[in-house]
């Protein structure tokens, strides 16, 4: 049996190391350029104390970055950055590798918990209970070199969601208890493994907020496996009540509030079918996780018009059904209810019931996904014994991990720097007014206008009312030498909204930032 283990351990770690072989070979992306590289915060170690008592990002020299991120307190995602720096300084390799470590820790805890749960006398009763140890290595298998997981796992400055997955699989682990086939209650939880679970779960509150649902997936598996017991709720629940209270208060007294909002210009109707539309997603991307998006803008996403168009129509369906199968699916498939619960409860955070920044991530069902694992483990022990099923099931496993390690190995080479992932996107997804926006401001910083112009077109006639689109094209226009263009460009622009600057305006800021004098006064600005 050991051995066994040792094993399967080692195959969780060969196919997500080959998975993320590319990782190795991709330099900082993204937000990584002010929170890693511009961030003194994290290039001492002597700084460690004090990023305790500061907003994330507070320390970076990006000043509308750290407004931006004013509303989230992740002291220890922080600190664990600054310890990669001390090792090699800003050596990709360091902070990478550490994303990797971090990932298949959590893998293998993952797989430790699902044994717990699904093996060596779990709730699968009867025969299918031996298929255990199998499905547990399957689902782990699957988790770990599914795509949807490459972005965080890509970005150094996304270690927030490897961080508190691992808080929360090893607080799972920890604080779920053997569950035995005939249903009775369970032995509690030992004071040292109450003490881990709670500390785990302060440390994954410390990194990222949507830590908050632990005691939620925990409930979820007592209700679901009739494991409450009032005992339990002293021992387990209490004390991970007093951990949220004391971060909550702590946190309280160090952010601020955002300066931007989602759902801005949306009625609340429109709002509310947002809900459902983003629930959609995150379900289709569990399933069929091709083609991914780092930005699910409005360009991507669409504003909802009616409940009736498709993905929003399908996700208020779906997220109806999923509720009304985990009471019936209770009684006698406790698994597959606890694996939708899982899921429901870890989507609500992201599913924009309480407004925040982004839209959707990918890196939002990096928790998320582990319930569907268990809802599918659930059916799978539920199926006939048969050999040539087994079989089957064995064959369409390896085939859909090969293929989620192809996928993943695809989209970590795309992390490599902002213009792949950039131009990636533009492929997968041409109507992202974000992605040509972000494509041409990089030509623009590169010394690359005429590449910057065909981008930046495009951004032009896609939202003719955007200022700043125009006034990038006519700058990218007059440093490619076209005058006459560029000031056409401008002239043409249309008037800005009230109280936002226009087309002349961005353009004339860009140019003084820059320090192009001479082509702004050619320019006729």
């Amino acid at each position: 049996m050991r051995r066994r283990n040792l094993l399967a351990a080692g195959l969780i770690v060969a196919t997500a190391v080959l998975a993320y072989c590319r990782i190795f070979g991709n330099g900082f992306a993204w937000d990584d350029g002010y929170l890693v590289l511009d961030n003194p915060a994290i290039q001492e170690l002597g700084h460690v104390p004090g990023l305790f008592v500061q907003p994330w990002a507070a320390g970076t020299s990006y000043g509308l970055g750290a407004r931006q991120n004013a509303p989230y307190f992740r002291p220890v995602a922080l600190a664990s950055m600054a310890l990669d720096w001390s090792i090699a300084g800003p050596d990709p390799v360091v902070f990478h590798g550490m994303n990797l470590l971090l990932h298949l820790l959590s893998a293998l805890l993952l797989w430790s918990w699902l044994r717990r749960v699904l093996g060596g006398g779990g709730p699968i009763a009867g025969p299918a209970g031996e298929r255990g140890p199998m499905l547990a290595l399957a689902g782990a298998l699957l988790w770990a070199a599914h795509p949807v997981n490459s972005e965080a796992v890509s970005l150094v400055s996304y270690r927030t969601t490897l961080l508190s997955g691992l808080a929360m699989f090893a607080a799972l682990r920890l604080l779920t208890p053997a569950a035995r086939a005939d249903r009775s209650p369970p032995a509690e939880t030992k004071g040292l493994a109450a003490l881990g679970g709670a500390l785990c779960f302060a440390i994954g509150l410390l990194s990222k907020e949507t830590t908050a649902i632990l005691p939620a997936l925990l409930l979820t598996f007592d209700v679901c496996l009739g494991r409450l017991s009032l005992r339990r709720v002293a021992t387990v629940y209490l004390p991970l009540v007093v951990v949220a209270i004391a971060w909550w208060i702590a946190r309280s007294g160090v952010t601020g509030a955002n300066i931007y909002t989602w759902f801005a210009g949306l009625s609340p109707w429109q709002s509310a079918l947002m809900v459902p539309r983003i629930f959609f997603l995150y379900v289709r991307l569990a399933v069929l996780p091709w083609p991914l998006c780092p930005f699910y803008d409005w360009s991507v996403l669409g504003t909802p018009r009616s409940l009736l168009e498709p993905d929003i129509l399908a996700g208020t369906l779906l997220a109806a059904g999923m509720l009304a199968a985990i009471p019936v699916a209770a009684r006698r498939r406790p698994l597959v209810a606890f694996g939708l619960a899982w899921t429901f409860v870890a989507l609500l955070p992201v599913s924009h019931l309480m407004p925040f920044f982004d839209a959707a991530g990918d890196r939002f069902l990096y928790v998320p996904l582990a319930g569907w694992i268990v809802a599918v483990a659930g059916i799978a022990a539920a199926l006939p014994g048969s050999a040539g099923l087994r079989r089957l099931g064995l064959g369409l496993a390896a085939g859909l991990l090969a293929i989620f390690v192809t996928l993943t190995l695809v989209r970590t080479g795309e992390w490599r720097d902002d213009e792949t992932i950039l131009k990636a996107t533009t492929r997968d997804f041409p109507q992202s007014l974000s992605a040509h926006l972000g494509l041409g401001r990089l030509y623009l910083g590169t010394g690359r206008p005429a590449d910057a112009i065909l981008e930046l077109k495009q951004v032009a006639a896609m939202a003719p009312s955007l200022a700043v689109g125009h006034a990038l094209l006519a700058v990218a226009q007059g440093r490619a030498g076209d005058l006459p263009s560029a000031r056409r460009t401008l002239r043409d622009s249309p008037p800005p909204e009230e109280g936002l600057p226009s087309a002349v305006e961005i353009a004339r800021t860009e140019l003084y930032k820059a320090g192009d004098m001479d082509l702004m006064h050619r320019m006729g600005m």
